[in-house]
């Protein structure tokens, strides 16, 4: 019996070895952290001062360029103020004239302006004589315009569908190849 005793305290023993050396490693995690935190948060704090500097300057910057606009607008002289509206009025100007030359632009064609465009469309696409177009009215032309316009806008290229065609039929070739083997 001694001897189991001895085991039992020598095993208490032991537990209570490990349980302080658990102890000591859960401590020393513990203040690990708290160091860590207490480094970012002072890192963090740091930052904030470099943001509210940099802000500062920033701000007193800002204050001194309104000055120096304020100044450089008081020093304007009347010949300054002068050339600038001579500026503006040239600026006006050429905007109006822009504009003016765009509205120009911009105007539907006339009936003749449209009857000769359709003309040439037609001549030169259609194969059509000028003599036999100058003949035709208005509304005649318009109309051959139209269907000669709506043929090439509806253009399906058959070299297309003779390609696809070509492909079903090697793929059902392939499926009767298939089934006899």
């Amino acid at each position: 019996m001694s001897t189991a005793s001895a085991v039992l305290n020598y095993l208490q023993s032991l537990d209570e070895e490990a349980a302080l050396n658990l102890q000591a490693e859960f401590d020393k995690e513990e203040r690990l952290t708290r160091e860590k935190a207490k480094k970012e948060q002072e890192a963090n704090i740091a930052l904030i001062k470099t943001w509210d500097h940099t802000q500062a300057k920033i701000d007193v910057d800002h204050q001194l360029a309104e000055r120096l606009q304020a100044q450089e607008q008081e020093e304007l002289s009347v010949e300054g103020n002068a050339i600038l509206f001579q500026q503006l009025l040239e600026k006006r100007r050429k905007h109006f004239a822009a504009k003016r030359a765009e509205e120009q632009r911009n105007k539907p064609a006339t009936k003749a302006q449209l009857r000769k465009i359709m003309c040439n469309y037609l001549k030169n696409m259609e194969g059509y004589n000028l003599k036999y177009l100058n003949s035709k009215g208005f509304d005649s032309i318009q109309e051959m315009f139209d269907r000669a316009f709506k043929r090439v806008n509806t253009f399906k290229d058959f070299r297309t569908e003779l390609v696809e065609g070509k492909e079903k039929r090697a793929g059902a070739e392939l499926e009767q190849e298939i089934t006899k083997k």
